[in-house]
């Protein structure tokens, strides 16, 4: 077995060396994060790496591991270090850091060789399933659903619109534990944080700050274990009430949305009221549609315009963005067709104004097509759901909406 032993100390890389002889060798590397460049090391590309995690290397350790998690997040990393108690801090780090397994100094030599095994064992296990594995369908699509201002009723549209393309796409698949896993993911980044949640009525321990450390655990058990669920199946990913709304380094917000659209067929996410400035490059690239949603107001205008300059600086006012103008009354302004000829945008639908009745479903914990399925504004949906698409490559966008059809009613609102 050849470790790599990241080690600023040389006489500790040789007493592991004499601990594990006849089994392993180990190569010490003085090197420190400032040194790692884009690419790894040719010796880290197999074998298992050791992290220093003695008082005085610790720190240093830490962020060489999270630079190379993000290199290489399959890549088994496992710390180096006493858990005696005036030493244990060293193992607290090393978990914070993503470091999965710790290889204990106090312990006996057989009870070293042990762990390395195991872990070498479950390495290469992976790396087999990983090249076993056949694709079955392409990345899952993603729509972002950008509301211009807080308070135009995006939460409350997201929220309507997964639970339905959650009940409208095909049946989940079997994950390799047995169990269904979820198609469609919401993820909720507008502001206020946590609005989506609470019209959901679910709530949970693991928000997006958590899945952005996770990254590279996220799989079918995470899924069904730490993520909140609607009743419907529908998965919630959000910002927990207390966040800071720090904006997430690119590599690590890009490595997530990679994850996640390896796991759901639709990722549907709510940046309502977040400025485009502050909102995660990489989702926004990464967008198959980008939806924008206005009202009638002068003051919604006035911010969709300046949503499209901003677009438009950052490359991204391309063919992938519709307009969605929400609470709309005919003779409350301007014509939704006027206003999507004037910001030169597709109208992909009208929403009436229905105010009273969401409220009255949300007071309720309830979604307004549980309640009245038949409703103007939950008829207006149609032509979004129509946009989206759950389930494999190539299947016709959700095909499965047609299903929803008679309790959607036969009444289409104002769409073009």
């Amino acid at each position: 077995m050849d470790l790599q032993f990241y080690s600023p100390d040389q006489k500790r890389a040789q007493r592991l060396s004499a601990r594990l002889r006849n089994f392993a060798t180990v190569h010490w590397i003085d090197r420190g994060p400032s040194a790692l460049t884009d690419e790894l090391p040719p010796a880290t590309s197999s074998g298992l790496v050791l992290l220093d995690y003695s008082l005085d290397a610790a720190e240093e350790s830490s962020t060489l591991a999270r630079r190379l998690i993000v290199h290489a997040p399959d890549l088994p990393l496992v710390g180096v270090g006493s858990t005696g108690m005036d030493r244990a801090t060293g193992v607290l780090a090393a978990l914070r850091a993503g470091v999965r397994d710790f290889l204990d100094l106090d312990a006996t030599d057989e009870e070293l060789r042990h762990l390395l095994a195991r872990v070498q064992s479950q390495a290469e296990l992976a790396r087999m399933a990983r090249t076993r594995t056949i694709p079955v369908r392409a990345p899952g699509q993603v729509v972002v659903v950008l509301g211009v201002r807080p308070g135009v009723g995006t939460s409350t549209l997201v929220a309507h619109l997964g639970a339905l393309a959650m009940a409208s796409g095909p049946e989940p698949a079997k994950s390799e534990v047995g169990e269904a896993s979820s198609q469609v993911l919401l993820l909720d980044l507008g502001r206020p944080f946590g609005d989506v949640a609470l019209y959901l009525g679910v709530d949970g321990d693991f928000h997006y700050d958590d899945a952005l450390r996770s990254a590279r655990r996220i799989d079918p058990i995470l899924i069904r274990t730490a993520l909140a669920h609607h009743s419907s199946g529908l998965a919630l990913l959000s910002q927990a009430a207390e966040a800071s709304g720090t904006q997430a380094v690119d590599t690590e917000a890009g490595m997530l949305i990679d994850r996640l659209r390896d796991h759901f067929g639709l990722l549907l996410c709510d940046l309502g009221g977040l400025p485009v400035g502050a909102a995660p490059l990489p989702l926004l690239r990464s967008a198959g549609q980008i939806w924008l949603v206005a009202d009638q107001g002068i003051g919604s205008l006035v911010s969709l315009d300046a949503t499209l300059r901003e677009l438009e600086r950052l490359g991204l006012r391309d063919g992938r963005l519709s307009l969605i103008i929400n609470r709309y009354g005919e003779y409350e302004g301007a014509s939704a067709t006027q206003l999507a000829d004037r910001f030169k945008l597709p109208l992909l639908a009208t929403l009436p104004e229905r105010t009273r009745a969401l409220r009255g479903c949300t007071n309720r914990g309830q979604l307004l097509h549980q309640v009245a399925s038949r409703d103007p504004y939950v008829r207006a949906l149609r032509p979004l759901l129509e946009k989206m698409q759950v389930g494999s490559a190539g299947t016709p966008a959700l095909t499965g909406w047609k299903r929803l059809l008679p309790h959607l009613g036969g009444f289409r609102w104002t769409t073009r």
